[in-house]
């Protein structure tokens, strides 16, 4: 799927772009809860660990990915900002977590022209 040295290089970006931790936050959050809604067992992906899993579309994935209502985010933002990760911990998972989303994004797209 994706690098080690992939998400060092985003994460180095993210910290040079000097986003406010509070973005930060909502960013991982929203991108957490897009990945949940979209792959079977979502919910075990969280947010401050690294993950390693084998990634299944959910079957009522059709064409394009599932968008996370407003509120979804703010409760997962609310439980990564209680949890008071450092920022370079922030810059890493939103890193890890948009490479991962790429790649679902290609999974949908390759399941719907077959």
């Amino acid at each position: 799927m994706f690098s080690k040295d992939e998400i060092e290089i985003l994460a180095f970006q993210r910290y040079k772009s000097n986003e406010s931790y509070e973005k930060s936050v909502w960013y991982l959050a929203e991108l957490c809860v897009r990945i949940n809604k979209n792959v079977q067992n979502g919910f075990d992906i969280k947010p401050l660990e690294t993950d390693n899993l084998v990634l299944l579309i959910r079957d009522d994935v059709n064409g394009q990915l599932i968008e996370p209502i407003e509120e979804e985010i703010r409760e997962v933002a609310e439980v990564i900002y209680n949890e008071s990760p450092p920022k370079s911990q922030l810059d890493w998972y939103i890193s890890e977590k948009l490479l991962l989303l790429q790649e679902i994004k290609k999974t949908i797209e390759q399941n719907r022209k077959h």
